[in-house]
């Protein structure tokens, strides 16, 4: 069995997606220059691609999305002050503490069950304007919300949540390494979200299938700064057009791609939402949660590997399937049907 007939069955995440021979062709192709020096023009071509993508002033290519990330926090505030952000986001559950360990922030948690910051939550968790409280830094959203099951973050919600931040002079961090899901989802520009923040990161490698890369946009202002932080964290690369080459690509070729990913979802959530032995989130975009009724995720995703299929418990009890492009057909009626034929035998 061949790679690509094994990410055919595999619903672990959209990142685990393997360049097409067309993209390959178009990396080797790339013209190159030293990025540290400001001198490739693919990575320069990608960064104005983003800028406007997003309506930024200026955008900075990172080799992953946790370095994007951490490099906002570090340019928008400093040490000592608090970071804002969703008890269940992937700034606080899967980047390994870097606000702290790295940014010296200490982290507020604020309620983010339904995909969104609850606002009445936020207000509370501000500290008193006194000088021996810790200073309020940064808030940080994430778009589409990854363990809510891909929910995308409502604009409204988020326009609401802009000018009550502003308000208060504190900046904004949308974490969208799945931003580009949420606008073919909802039919919208990306403009409509990046409009209430102020950065924003995307990801190539997330559902588009470029083997690397993530991209922080901002003003220019911001990517002054996040430039110097991005060398000191290890992220100057050289010839870096080789692989900013396939996010270009992804961008021409792989956004109208998201759209089956986001149509097979839903088929499969349709098959699945009426066992009674699981309760799944209804899916937005290309992520589906479901939780059993008992704590056996594991014992679940080892049944279903046995058959080839590939999923991921994120508990005890709940399993995350991701779909992405190389994704076969046929594999989607095959999970539906192994999944409800374990509730039979369980």
């Amino acid at each position: 069995m061949t790679a690509i007939d094994e990410l055919a069955r595999d619903f672990r995440s959209d990142t685990v997606t393997l360049p097409t021979p067309e993209m390959k062709r178009f990396m080797m192709d790339a013209e190159l220059g030293d990025d540290v020096f400001s001198e490739d023009p693919t990575v320069q071509a990608l960064q104005a691609r983003a800028a406007s993508l997003t309506g930024m002033a200026a955008a900075l290519y990172f080799p992953t999305g946790s370095m994007a990330n951490l490099t906002a926090l570090l340019s928008h505030t400093s040490p000592g002050r608090i970071l804002y952000s969703g008890a269940n986001s992937h700034i606080k559950v899967y980047e390994m503490g870097s606000y702290a360990r790295i940014a010296g922030l200490s982290l507020e948690p604020v309620d983010d069950a339904r995909g969104w910051l609850d606002l009445d939550h936020l207000a509370r968790a501000l500290p008193p304007d006194i000088y021996y409280m810790p200073r309020p830094g940064l808030v940080a959203v994430e778009n589409t919300h990854n363990m809510n099951g891909g929910l995308i973050y409502p604009v409204e919600r988020l326009a609401e949540l802009g000018s009550f931040v502003r308000g208060r002079g504190l900046p904004i961090h949308m974490d969208g390494a799945r931003l580009l899901n949420a606008a073919r989802a909802a039919n919208r520009p990306v403009t409509d979200w990046t409009a209430h923040v102020d950065s924003v990161s995307i990801s190539m490698n997330k559902g588009l299938g470029a083997p690397m890369g993530s991209l922080l946009a901002g003003s220019q202002a911001l990517i002054g700064e996040a430039l110097r932080f991005r060398k000191l964290l290890g992220g100057g690369m050289r010839q870096s057009g080789v692989v900013a080459a396939a996010g270009l690509f992804a961008l021409d070729r792989h956004l109208p791609l998201l759209d089956r990913d986001h149509r097979r979802c839903r088929t499969l959530y349709d098959r699945l939402k009426d066992l009674p032995f699981l309760e799944a989130i209804e899916p937005q975009t290309n992520i589906l949660i479901f939780e059993l009724n008992e704590p056996r995720a594991g014992a679940l995703a080892e049944w279903l590997a046995r058959r080839g299929l590939r999923t991921i418990p994120i508990s005890d009890a709940k399993i995350r399937v991701v779909f992405h492009f190389q994704i076969a057909e046929e594999a989607c009626e095959e999970l539906a049907e192994a999944i409800a034929a374990w509730g039979d035998v369980r």
